[in-house]
């Protein structure tokens, strides 16, 4: 788990969320999935799961490390 600090620049993240879904040893069929109240969407074009991905990769660079992010989930734990 990685925490993304609330003062970072606008991201994708911003935008709603999503799952990327692998099944290895086959990458190449990765598929996206995306919900809202009502429906759900599971896009599995080559190109909008490379977007996704590229977003995750994005999010979680900007985001502290997972190591980082522990202790300051420890931190606001103890605050509490």
């Amino acid at each position: 788990m990685q925490v993304l600090p609330s003062d970072a620049p606008l991201h994708v993240g911003q935008l709603g969320s999503f799952t990327l879904l692998g099944f290895d040893p086959h990458p190449d069929l990765g598929v996206v999935h995306t919900e809202s109240l009502t429906s759900a969407l599971y896009p599995e074009e080559r190109d909008q799961v490379a977007a996704h991905r590229d977003a995750w990769q994005r999010l979680t660079s900007a985001a502290a490390s997972v190591e980082a992010s522990e202790s300051l989930i420890t931190q606001m734990r103890k605050k509490l």
